[in-house]
């Protein structure tokens, strides 16, 4: 954005001096478009039409508006993207609307859609940073008048080879078909990327599966299909298969295991204490709670230390009920409300998120022989493997 624009207020819709709303493009190949006067759509401030070599046409506050409900500055990619789902929308012969105010929202998505169904599609091209609380809260707005809401990210949010932060997760959406995924619109190449199955490596990078296609051909059926369904044209094909029982698992190093005796952090505090008072040693803990990767999607806690609490708090000698899914998760909830186990926020792939690391843990006790799998989702465990001294080939040493 050049020096000239900094301080204004962006949009690409206004009002005419007869009071017609006209989307700035429109107005940029009118004729005596500078004659014209156009006003704010909410504060009926005047506004100014842009149309230069570099920026989209677009119209400006003057500098300083006070201006509450278009009071979010825009970039070129996020006005540049808004005006690609715009025409590709229209393109369709579905009814779109650009900065559409919702009065009784107090809120104004960068697109309102009508679906064929009459169902109506708040889109979002959201570009700038935005918290997990402000996320959720726009989201529920729209909800709790009836409007469903997508949410399309820009290249900020990429995964790419980032390390996980809270600012990608949150928008994170979930289904059998993609797991994990996220949808960016890149507005250079105008190409739609989709990221998914994604997941936390060892080194707490992202890995993924990513599936561009060019907006020329990106139906909004395949857009519905995405959003509504969390279906993808082909992606079954690109599924990351499932690891073989004989490849070697990664561990995490005895010398990185010993330095977590030295942690002053309260997480890592607690873990320890609870280890002591167990009356057991970080040496001789089985070294597959140390398996790597440490870190998932959706529990921010280190996998090692959540794993030692569920063995520890569900192996009863004594006992042979049966643990189920909804057992494991109340106990996760448990352990979050005592600030045992820390998580991450998202919009709504949280329970799958949650879940996921749990359910391949109890997958790894079964391959063990420390559980058997007696229904869907539903185990017995066999063996207390925090007991004793675990033999040093199965150890963290080992």
């Amino acid at each position: 954005m050049g020096n000239g624009e900094k301080g204004r207020l962006l949009m690409l819709i206004a009002r005419n001096a007869s009071g017609e709303l006209i989307q700035a493009y429109q107005a940029s190949k009118q004729k005596g478009k500078n004659l014209e006067e156009y006003y704010c759509p909410a504060c009926k401030g005047k506004l100014v039409l842009k149309n230069g070599n570099i920026m989209v046409a677009h119209f400006a506050h003057h500098q300083h508006s006070d201006c509450a409900v278009f009071s979010e500055g825009e970039t070129l990619s996020h006005l540049k993207g808004k005006q690609l789902l715009f025409e590709k929308f229209k393109s369709e012969g579905f009814e779109v609307t650009l900065e559409c105010w919702l009065p009784e929202l107090q809120q104004r998505p960068d697109l309102l859609l009508v679906l064929g169904d009459g169902k109506k599609i708040a889109v979002e091209y959201q570009c700038s940073p935005i918290s997990p609380a402000d996320l959720l809260a726009r989201t529920k707005g729209y909800q709790r008048f009836g409007y469903e809401v997508w949410w399309i990210c820009g290249m900020n949010y990429q995964p790419g080879s980032t390390k996980m932060t809270q600012s990608i997760y949150q928008f994170l959406k979930h289904s059998v078909a993609l797991g994990s995924w996220i949808g960016i619109l890149d507005t250079q190449t105008e190409e739609m990327a989709i990221y998914h199955h994604l997941k936390l490596g060892s080194d707490d990078r992202f890995h993924f599966v990513k599936t561009e296609i060019p907006l020329d051909g990106l139906k909004l059926a395949c857009l519905e299909n995405l959003y509504r369904e969390g279906h993808l044209p082909g992606a079954a094909d690109l599924m990351p298969k499932a690891c073989e029982k004989n490849v070697p698992r990664k561990h995490m190093q005895a010398k990185d295991i010993n330095l977590l005796r030295y942690r002053t952090d309260p997480e890592h505090r607690k873990f320890l204490l609870a280890v002591y008072l167990d009356r057991k040693d970080l040496y001789h803990l089985p070294a597959f709670l140390f398996e790597l990767p440490c870190r998932t999607l959706g529990i921010r806690t280190p996998a090692y230390i959540w794993r030692y609490y569920l063995l520890r708090d569900f192996s009863d000698p004594e006992t042979t009920t049966p643990l189920t899914k909804k057992q494991l998760l109340d106990w996760l909830s448990k352990c979050i409300r005592m600030n045992m186990i820390r998580t991450r926020t998202s919009k709504e792939a949280d329970e799958a998120n949650l879940w996921e690391p749990l359910l391949q843990f109890m997958m790894r006790l079964v391959e063990d022989g420390h559980a058997a799998a007696i229904g869907r989702e539903e185990w017995i465990l066999l063996s207390a493997p925090l007991e004793g001294k675990t033999d040093i080939q199965h150890s963290c040493l080992g």
